[in-house]
């Protein structure tokens, strides 16, 4: 019966899956625990009970869901933005912004409820650009704490292609959708020009090409696609392409300069106004088709003459982004180019704007000209976001793809390349950065990858949740950084449950720590407050039976250990109103610091203690959890595992820590003496001793539990234990 000694230095590597309990030669198995449940790993490798979750109060309508979105436009002006159905409030110091007292300011949005939560975002100064693959890009700008702005982007112009002409109001049905020639096609209005002869017609799987001209509301085609559906209302149906005539220029030049563009045949419609023709190596922005021959325009690039451009040699492009081809899901800023990715119609392709004008997307080859480029690939590469980590990274389902320019040279069109970098894919949860790195979900939700320029040559995308891949089973819905004080990733799980992970690549510190928080958080954000970081939740409650919303605050500095916390101070009474956000609930109680035990919170949100107190900190109570690994040691005939053990003693040093349970079984830490029970417990710093604590085979089981609200870390933990060889 050999009697040994082992120390718990640290718990850098966090709680390991239980697909790791026999992994006990990995290096990190020492560094990790079984479970740590409501904890947060610090850099330095102890173990802290994880900081409450203050309440700040209710969303505008409890029953929808919004997404709360971080503004930073300096350390001292952080908000927090609640976008909810058709609404923005605003969210700072942990307050909502009034316009009067009593009545919340309230901007009007183009987003639904079930719109916010699939919005990509990216700030530039005080303007935040916002992307749905459903409405228009949107701005939101900031002129004060109660002057803010929300509207389209100002594009001037948005990406173009040759997107052809489609009409709502007009219904296009076709005599015979088989196969074949000598077809009609006919419009329930006036729409067909002479010049859409070689035109192709389609709807559905159907494709026709236009062979002759009738009249405006009647053509003849060919089938080549059958049709499955002989009728189709705009604008579901497209007709492609460019119209087929001959097009002559007045002019060539200044840019600035108005021109006329003379078609060979009528060619122009309504809509071509504020379309664009690309033509003799130049570009013209239409302004007026008054006439169907003649349009006319501002050349927005130069021509290289005036000669008439044969049909096929000129184009006719319209926005690339719109109600039927959709509109980009992400955006993000890089290298002085506002980028857009991912539509519907295109969820492989990305444009970047011209360099310096954000909303200029005037396609061109000079270097300051925007950049259009698709993803070349056979596989499923739908963008999801796209990301800057030293290089722009569209983030696909199928795979990373890195664009870059040339050697040491920022992205033009001419230069652009996209290259693969691995074939991970991920998920539709926005990713975040940390530090250096870039955080990733994997496609499906259940791994979190670090991505990350390792030289000049390449990146890596290395899983680092692999060794807590438990904890990542529900899926992941949102994250965010907090750099300080601790360095966490706060992550929200798809049964709302909050991880906290310890991030930092200078300490090789990954350490996912398990949670579960009383109420359902839907998301997170993090801005600025002052020297820290201040990282806010929506939280989904059920208050009284009925649901509630809260916007909460994770608070480093507040009594951890009370969820939906809120702390109230007066004069010296047992019975404090003001707890309606918890009516119902049971709660823990800090009277004058010290925990007088729980409560059950009245329907009128009274709160009565069982003594009289000049302040009281309360709400829902959580407990934090470490269950050590069972110990690794060599003996005399090999392995400590599958051996009876037993635990002699245990020495746990704390640091300002007050009450602790090792195994079920209190640890002092108050002094008891006259008037000393009223007054607060003094946090203690030191090792505390526990004996006896029993036989186990194989495990030799040790948890530490903190059940009230106070301080509590774990630094290290040593064992004295003895193993049965027999």
């Amino acid at each position: 019966m050999p009697k040994l000694q082992t120390i718990t230095t640290n718990f850098t590597a966090g709680e390991f899956s239980p697909r790791l309990r026999g992994r006990v030669d990995l290096e990190k198995y020492n560094a990790s625990a079984e479970k740590l449940e409501n904890i947060v790993v610090l850099r330095q490798g102890g173990a802290t009970i994880r900081p409450s979750l203050d309440f700040k109060g209710p969303i505008k309508v409890a029953a929808q869901t919004v997404r709360i979105i971080p503004f930073v436009y300096s350390r001292t002006d952080a908000y927090i933005l609640e976008l909810g159905e058709l609404y923005l409030r605003i969210w700072k110091n942990g307050a909502l912004v009034e316009s009067s007292p009593g009545a919340p300011y309230e901007v009007a949005t183009p987003w639904t409820a079930a719109q916010v939560g699939s919005l990509d975002f990216t700030q530039g100064a005080d303007t935040l650009i916002l992307t749905h693959q459903s409405v228009y890009p949107q701005r939101i700008q900031r002129f004060g704490d109660t002057s803010w702005r929300v509207g389209p982007c100002p594009f001037n112009p948005a990406a173009i292609y040759e997107g052809g002409h489609r009409r709502s109001g007009i219904t296009m049905t076709i005599s015979n959708g088989t196969v074949g020639t000598f077809r009609s096609i006919t419009a329930s209005g006036a729409f067909y020009q002479p010049a859409d002869v070689g035109r192709v017609i389609g709807w559905g799987n159907g494709l026709a090409t236009i062979t002759a001209f009738g009249s405006t509301s009647s053509v003849t085609a060919t089938v080549t696609a059958a049709f499955d559906a002989l009728a189709a209302a705009g604008p579901a149906w497209l007709l492609e392409g460019t119209p087929q005539t001959t097009l002559t220029p007045s002019v060539e030049k200044p840019v600035g300069a108005s021109v006329t563009l003379t078609a060979g045949a009528n060619a122009w419609r309504t809509e071509d106004n504020v379309r664009f023709v690309e033509i003799n190596g130049g570009l013209v922005e239409i302004v007026s088709t008054d006439l169907a021959l003649v349009a006319t325009g501002i050349i927005r690039r130069e021509l290289t003459g005036i000669t008439a451009a044969p049909a096929d040699a000129w184009v006719l492009k319209g926005p690339v982004w719109n109600d039927v081809d959709g509109y980009p899901r992400t955006c993000t800023l890089f290298q002085q180019r506002l980028w857009f990715a991912g539509t519907a119609k295109f969820p492989q392709s990305q444009w970047g704007s011209q360099s310096g004008l954000f909303f200029d997307f005037t396609p061109g080859t000079d270097d300051a000209a925007a950049v259009y480029k698709t993803i070349d690939s056979d596989d499923i590469n739908v963008i999801e976001y796209l990301v800057s980590v030293e290089s722009l990274v569209a983030l696909t389902f199928g795979g990373e793809y890195e664009t870059r320019g040339g050697i040491e040279k920022p992205i033009t069109q001419l230069n652009a390349q996209l290259s693969k970098i691995s074939k991970w894919g991920s998920d539709a949860v926005r990713p975040e950065e940390a530090g250096k790195d870039m955080l990733v979900v994997q496609r499906g939700g259940r791994a979190i990858r670090r991505l990350k320029r390792e030289d000049v040559a390449g990146f890596s995308m290395i899983d680092v949740s692999v060794f807590s891949e438990h904890l990542l089973a529900d899926g992941v819905r949102s994250m965010a950084w907090e750099q300080s004080p601790e360095q966490v990733m706060w992550v929200a799980t798809g049964a709302g449950r909050l991880l906290a992970v310890t991030y930092s690549d200078e300490q090789n510190t990954v350490a996912f720590c398990s949670g579960n928080a009383s109420g359902f958080v839907e998301w997170l954000a993090t801005i600025p407050d002052g020297s820290v970081d201040a990282t806010y939740a929506l939280v989904r409650r059920t208050i009284n039976g009925a649901t509630a919303r809260y916007i909460e605050r994770i608070n480093w500095d507040a009594p951890p250990g009370q969820d939906c916390r809120k702390e109230v101070a007066g004069a010296e009474s047992d019975t404090w109103p003001g707890f309606g956000h918890l009516a119902g609930q049971t709660v823990q109680c800090l009277a004058d610091g010290v925990h007088v035990g729980s409560a059950v919170v009245s329907g009128a949100g009274v709160i009565t203690l069982p003594r009289t107190a000049t302040t009281l900190s309360a709400g829902i109570g959580y407990s934090a959890r470490i269950r050590l690994q069972a110990p690794e040691v060599g003996t005399g005939t090999g392995t400590s595992q599958a051996q009876a053990q037993a635990n002699n003693q245990i020495y746990v040093r704390f640091l300002n820590t007050i009450g602790c349970k090792v195994n079920g079984d209190n640890i002092g830490f108050r002094q008891f003496g006259a008037g000393i029970l009223d007054e607060p417990i003094a946090p203690f710093t030191g090792i505390k001793q526990i004996t006896d604590l029993g036989w186990a085979i194989g495990e030799a089981p040790i948890e530490i539990v903190q059940d009230q609200p106070y301080p509590w870390t774990v630094l290290a933990v040593v064992r004295n234990f003895t193993v049965n060889q027999g």
